[in-house]
């Protein structure tokens, strides 16, 4: 298997890959880090051309790439950066401005044109063996890359999953007419895109985020793909084992943006129902829109004496909080794979969550708690029961911890470059198949 393995490296080694990753940055998490984490490890074996429109908040803003390209350039890796024409901006004022945020999609469709010139001019004069369209993970705007007639692999893809009802319609009103939009303008799009009709059609390998997403490409397009998390671990996986020695609180923690999507309200009802909150403490690291409510909340049922509002902290310290912590809690409302899950797992630290989207397949019954959804009282009640349980039987957090350091080997990145190896033969051989 050893000589295999090595052999395949060897075989692929430098090819010259031309990579689509929109947003890029080696600071931020989410979407940033997806392409920035790929290339850094998959310029180890290959020549990759980095097409890229973002490294900061704004559509076109690169300046840190182009910073941090100047300073620590990469072996093997020729960042190529596309800047917003005044179309562009013009199209995503009202985006930036926040008065209409989907008018991204419109602006982001304008830029992906500008980025498939640049992709053409570069094919004039440099040879590319295969191309990969690692972001955006959205499958919304597929681009035009795969126009250029090469080997094309995309992804990994989501986003064609809706919001469970039962969780939006509980929501603030412009939170539910937020979600129902999304879902409905995504249902129209899911059925009569015909970009990404014609984009599947061209994908020589399709690489879906979650398994419920792998399933809506195939039933609705017949599009076979490969399960694959956007991101996976890139640290070493350690765990603080004296957090276990004689406790006297059992840490929970919530970390991200704190928005109706985010739905750490749901989370806050569930402490409600706890009778004995003694022996636990909530830090919610995180800044938002919701923030301010969420804290309301909490002051008007007597649970501020439990929960730490951190808001947005250092990298460092919110580290510390992780490595403290005995359980991460996600009950949000819609996600891909969140950061925050590979985080919590080169920690140790087992996550309860709501039993969808990508947590639904990298959370299993031996690394952490998954809550089905039926209903929102559902939802509340059993996340309380679960963490009374909890609490009643601290050992299981400890063990939970353990099943985390199995689970998480299954997601690092050692393993995670010889697989995407392997995709780039894949990709070729169907490209070579079909061109016949």
């Amino acid at each position: 298997y050893k000589r295999q393995k090595y052999g395949l490296i060897i075989k692929l080694l430098h090819m010259n890959i031309l990579v689509l990753a929109a947003f890029i940055s080696p600071t931020k998490g989410s979407e940033y880090s997806v392409g920035w984490n790929y290339v850094k490890h998959m310029s180890k074996y290959n020549n990759l051309t980095v097409v890229y429109g973002a490294s900061g908040d704004v559509l076109g803003d690169c300046s840190e790439m182009k910073q941090y390209d100047l300073e620590h350039p990469m072996p093997h890796v020729k960042f190529v950066a596309v800047h917003a024409s005044k179309t562009t901006h013009t199209l995503n004022y009202l985006n930036r401005k926040g008065i209409f945020p989907y008018s991204f999609y419109v602006a982001f469709k304008s830029w992906q044109k500008q980025a498939y010139q640049v992709a053409m001019e570069l094919m004039e004069t440099e040879h590319f063996d295969l191309c990969h369209m690692v972001g955006p993970i959205g499958y919304r705007e597929p681009g035009y890359f795969w126009k250029l007639g090469l080997p094309y692999m995309w992804g990994p893809v989501g986003g064609a999953n809706n919001s469970p009802w039962a969780l939006v319609k509980h929501l603030p009103w412009k939170g539910r007419l937020k979600h129902i939009f999304r879902s409905s303008v995504n249902t129209l799009q899911m059925y009569s895109s015909g970009r990404v009709k014609k984009a599947l059609r061209a994908t020589d390998l399709l690489l879906t985020a979650t398994t419920e997403n792998q399933r809506k490409f195939y039933e609705l397009y017949g599009k076979e793909s490969i399960y694959l998390p956007e991101n996976c671990i890139d640290a070493e996986i350690r765990v603080n084992e004296e957090k276990y020695c004689r406790p006297d609180t059992y840490n929970f923690i919530i970390v991200g943006r704190q928005d109706d999507r985010k739905n750490s309200l749901l989370f806050l009802r569930s402490l409600t129902y706890i009778k004995d909150k003694r022996n636990l403490h909530v830090d919610v690291v995180g800044d938002g829109p919701a923030r301010e409510a969420l804290q309301e909340f909490s002051s008007q049922n007597g649970l501020d004496k439990i929960i730490t509002w951190h808001g947005q902290l250092p990298r460092a310290k919110a580290i510390q909080l992780f490595n403290n912590a005995h359980i991460q809690v996600i009950t949000s409302i819609s996600e891909g794979n969140p950061t925050t899950i590979w985080e919590a797992m080169s920690y140790g630290v087992p996550t309860l969550s709501l039993d969808h989207c990508g947590m639904h397949d990298t959370i299993d019954d031996e690394s952490g708690i998954r809550i089905p959804i039926h209903s929102y009282e559902q939802c509340v009640k059993d996340i309380a029961r679960a963490i009374e349980n909890l609490l009643e039987h601290p050992a299981r957090f400890k063990h939970l911890s353990e099943g985390v350091v199995r689970r998480a080997e299954q997601y690092t990145w050692n393993k995670r470059e010889l697989v995407i190896l392997d995709f780039y033969r894949k990709t070729i051989d169907s490209f070579n198949k079909h061109s016949k």
